[in-house]
């Protein structure tokens, strides 16, 4: 594994990263905000395409590194252009589509160890709740089964955690510093875990956020709605991270936006 300094925050430090992502944001809302919903529709619309649909999740590190290459036109002054969006198909390609099909393949892991922990806790779930009435004989099977659904959700939690440390700064990793995918991915992981308690801050303030705004994804019947109305601050907050934690050497943004 190639040697990368990774540099070591307090805890406050992750407010301050949400606090830059907004900063970034304000500088050009309107053009950010344009971006983003364009992008957000195309992944949409190519999700519906039977057996396309999926194959669009290869593309997720693609779209990110073109995100964060907006946010670094930003940061230099130049103006934001959707051509921003392509500095993914310019360099590195291959190796973030690659990184893009292991991050599909681990969540799949994921999925699959709970299944097995608690795949027949859920299935024991669904048929007592399904029953008019309750017995004692079938609480004491509902009551196991939910303790078998538990340790499945907690198994899960950890090991998603796990994942998405490994990908937070994988794509920018791989894009601007030229690391295998699975190189990008150690030290994604490292530069998390080194940071825990900063990100323990992050990640809790963008999970309130996330609660508060629910109830109007609901409404509107889209649940990554809530993603997309937070995705504003989140991606230049991802971009102010990387740039604390591993020192980006780049002065300036890619001359990809035409």
């Amino acid at each position: 594994m190639n040697e990368l300094e990774i540099r070591r925050f307090k805890a406050n430090r992750g407010w301050r990263w949400i606090v830059a992502g907004a900063m970034l944001f304000g500088k050009n809302p309107v053009q950010w905000i344009m971006m983003l919903i364009a992008l957000f529709v195309f992944f949409k619309l190519l999700l519906w395409i039977p057996y396309v649909g999926p194959l669009v999740l290869l593309a997720a590190p693609i779209a990110l590194v073109g995100l964060i290459e907006g946010c670094r036109a930003i940061e230099f002054g130049k103006p934001l252009a959707f051509g921003y969006l392509l500095a993914g198909f310019t360099r590195n390609t291959r190796a973030l589509l690659v990184l893009g099909s292991l991050s599909i393949a681990a969540n799949l892991l994921v999925l699959i160890v709970m299944s097995a922990i608690g795949g027949d806790s859920f299935e024991e779930v669904i048929k007592l709740s399904t029953q008019a009435k309750l017995t004692p004989e079938n609480a004491r099977e509902l009551s196991d089964a939910a303790s078998g659904i538990f340790a499945a959700l907690v198994a899960g939690w950890v090991l998603s955690i796990a994942v998405m440390m490994a990908l937070w700064f994988a794509p920018l990793l791989v894009y601007y510093r030229n690391l295998k995918p699975h190189e990008a991915m150690l030290h994604s992981f490292a530069a998390c875990r080194k940071n825990l308690g900063a990100f323990a801050v992050y990640g809790g303030i963008i999970f309130c956020a996330l609660i508060v705004i629910m109830p109007v994804a609901m409404s509107a019947r889209l649940l990554d709605l809530g993603l997309l109305l937070l995705a504003p601050v989140v991606i230049p907050s991802i971009h102010a991270a990387y740039t604390d934690i591993f020192i980006d050497a780049q002065a300036t943004p890619e001359e990809t936006a035409g």
